[in-house]
């Protein structure tokens, strides 16, 4: 552990403490990934949204199925919802993908040849410009705005966070819009770091939580649903206190959502529905102790510290 760390944990409240809980609470956010990607993938997540575990979401705006994710957020607005970052269209996007909410060619750099976004990290990294960048991530964010809705948070689709100027944004839009972020778990920094490491951002009130983890790994080769379930629930005994997110990737597998996903995809979408539908899962975390939680209350955290 590091000095700065040390410090920072015993000078400083917890993240935990500063929500209203104690030390030794461990809280969790579970978090949808995609919704509005298809109608399978936001039907799904929202009814995993009332099973009770989880308890937030991210919606993608350029996206084929975003109006249909929108009407179900406005039926129940309650609901705690951020943006997904969409600057690429994963690897069927020349056959399945939403356009940018801006013009092509107002974004040109966003775009391959074949006039779609860049489907993969590495070409989006390569050739995707700041300015284009940051005139889409904060267009997303209008056109959730323009609906009347409140966003919770701000994630990102894909590794795009890989792009050496993507933190310096999302930073930027975080606190301009006053919306916690989800910092990427490798990250490239090409501003100083001293300005950008966790606990400058922190001390600077910026709110986000202290692990996270995803298991939506494709290379698997055991993709059985109990192997899956057990990956989860040894990731929950295995936490301590404190404020753990975990991204997940919700769907029902059908047959048209097979032919554009691909079978693997749409596999592992379906498991993470059972899993975190699963009175199992519930039962391990109620004997664990684990409080599940959204982002609206790291929201209105932000809000406080930078803001007061």
């Amino acid at each position: 552990m590091s000095s700065m760390h040390r410090i920072d944990q015993h000078c400083f409240p917890t993240l935990a403490e500063r929500l209203g809980y104690s030390d030794k609470d461990i809280l969790v956010i579970v978090n949808i990934d995609d919704i509005g990607l298809h109608k399978d993938v936001t039907e799904a997540s929202f009814k995993a949204l009332k099973f009770g575990m989880v308890k937030t979401g991210s919606i993608m705006v350029p996206a084929p199925n975003f109006e249909q994710a929108i009407k179900l957020w406005q039926e129940n607005p309650e609901i705690d919802l951020g943006i997904h970052f969409t600057l690429t269209s994963d690897e069927w996007g020349e056959k399945y993908s939403g356009p940018t909410v801006l013009p092509k060619t107002d974004v040109p750099s966003l775009y391959s040849p074949q006039g779609v976004m860049w489907t993969t990290d590495e070409a989006f990294i390569m050739h995707a410009k700041k300015k284009d960048m940051v005139n889409e991530m904060e267009a997303q964010i209008q056109k959730v705005l323009e609906t009347g809705l409140k966003p919770s948070h701000l994630d990102h689709h894909m590794s795009i966070y890989g792009h050496p100027d993507f933190l310096s944004i999302l930073v930027e839009l975080s606190r301009k819009y006053k919306l916690p972020m989800h910092l990427p778990g490798r990250r490239r920094y090409k501003l100083p770091f001293i300005k950008n490491n966790l606990f400058s951002l922190r001390r600077r009130g910026y709110v986000f939580p202290d692990t996270q983890m995803g298991i939506y790994h494709k290379e698997e080769q055991n993709l059985t649903l109990d192997f899956w379930k057990a990956r989860y629930h040894n990731r929950l005994r295995s936490l301590k206190p404190g404020v753990h997110i975990i991204k997940v990737h919700i769907a029902f597998q059908t047959k048209e959502l097979n032919n554009i996903t691909g079978i693997l995809d749409s596999s592992i979408r379906q498991m993470d529905y059972d899993v975190w539908t699963s009175d199992d899962t519930k039962k391990l975390a109620d004997e664990l102790g684990i409080i599940f939680i959204g982002y609206r209350p790291l929201q209105q955290l932000q809000v406080k510290l930078m803001f007061r």
